[in-house]
């Protein structure tokens, strides 16, 4: 049987486990910091800044679920105003030429709707989704450009993906405050001021950035083998947890109200009987509008949250026992997942019955440090 905390530091562990490395964000970072000096060195006739947005700018990436696949970084090339060029000279006469010409990438870059998809070969585990956009200082926005397959025609649309971060981070500054407070200290010592924005970004994950994490796993999963389209985009799942999230300082209670709201808050939302997910930080835009024309992927959207929340938040998990919640966690989150969680586990359990540390947990009859009935240490002579 499994208490509440057990679960949560499940999940912590899960989270974690599917995060990004410290060396990978780094290289990121690195990444696209040497792209942003490179294009402003060669482009003497614009101000042209590069920065993060999606899951890098919000500290909810998830690795992929196999080695073979790549991490999606998401930035934009935003120019400080528009130089009197079209949508299609920003995005393909200008943008285009000196994404091709950093580090001579020998791979097609790809023309998708909003963006440029690029892959370099020199930078291993990375693809690069940069969007051309200018800012529109006037009305605290930028405009981004838009390429209509079907006419091939561009044109500039609005949106304000710093506006996001800012609003995703304001539904959880109590427990990010709190979780800063905790990790500065215990590490007062090696961290400066100058490195406050740093620690924020890649130590500090509040339970609303590991129930996104956990979510987006759940739904890679479910949808791996699935072409359909259908499969649950992460803005939409972004944009309902960090709305439904009540800073709660734990992931359980967090990922359980979150789920069990979320069906309600969808259909309560809608307009004029259309499906409704306003962008909290561009008023107008609705992030569920291909639900009205292709209303499948409301369906599937639906039954996945059904799922998880039998899946991640049902009664049945505390009354598993370890190989049944192993089976579970491999089933949720992919195999290489739950080795990595379970072997973690087993470890600790094997240093705590050697130190003596390791205590039995009367409410849920698990070993855990937590306990209240000591066991006793073992020594193993003949190693």
């Amino acid at each position: 049987m499994y208490s509440k905390d057990d679960i949560n530091k499940l999940y912590l562990e899960i989270a974690a486990s599917i995060d990004i490395s410290d060396e990978m964000f780094t290289a990121a970072v690195s990444e696209y910091e040497s792209l942003g000096k490179w294009i402003d060195k060669n482009t003497p006739k614009y101000r042209i800044s590069i920065f993060p947005q999606g899951s890098f700018g919000l500290g909810t990436v998830v690795k992929p679920i196999t080695d073979a696949d790549d991490y999606d970084l998401d930035l934009v090339c935003q120019f400080e105003e528009q130089y009197g060029l079209t949508a299609k000279q920003l995005k393909v006469d200008v943008v285009k030429p000196l994404l091709v010409e950093y580090k001579k990438t020998s791979r097609d870059i790809e023309n998708k709707r909003r963006c440029w998809h690029v892959e370099y070969e020199d930078i291993p585990n990375f693809h690069m989704d940069v969007i051309p956009a200018y800012a529109n200082a006037k009305l605290k926005r930028i405009n981004i450009t838009d390429h209509d397959e079907e006419h091939d025609t561009y044109a500039y649309i609005g949106s304000n993906p710093s506006g996001y971060i800012t609003w995703f981070f304001e539904r959880c500054a109590m427990q990010r405050e709190r979780l800063l407070k905790d990790y500065l200290k215990e590490h007062r010592e090696i961290v400066f001021s100058a490195d406050i924005e740093k620690v924020k970004r890649c130590k500090i994950k509040t339970p609303l950035q590991r129930v996104v994490q956990l979510l987006k796993r759940h739904r890679d999963i479910m949808f791996a083998e699935d072409n359909s389209g259908n499969k649950p985009i992460s803005i939409i799942i972004t944009t309902i947890a960090a709305t439904l999230y009540q800073e709660e300082d734990n992931v359980v209670d967090a990922l359980t109200n979150i789920l069990l709201a979320t069906p309600d808050w969808i259909n309560r939302n809608k307009k004029n009987d259309l499906y409704y997910i306003e962008n909290p930080s561009y008023p107008g835009e609705n992030f569920a509008d291909k639900w009205n024309a292709h209303p499948e992927r409301a369906t599937a959207f639906f039954e996945w949250i059904k799922k998880a929340t039998t899946d991640l938040a049902g009664e049945d998990l505390y009354k598993m026992s370890l190989v049944d919640m192993g089976d579970n966690v491999k089933r949720c989150f992919g195999e290489k997942t739950s080795k990595t969680v379970f072997s973690k586990v087993a470890e600790e359990q094997r240093a705590g019955i050697k130190n003596g540390s390791l205590k039995v947990d009367t409410s849920s009859g698990n070993l855990s440090i937590k306990g209240t009935v000591p066991v006793p240490a073992t020594r193993h002579y003949g190693e």
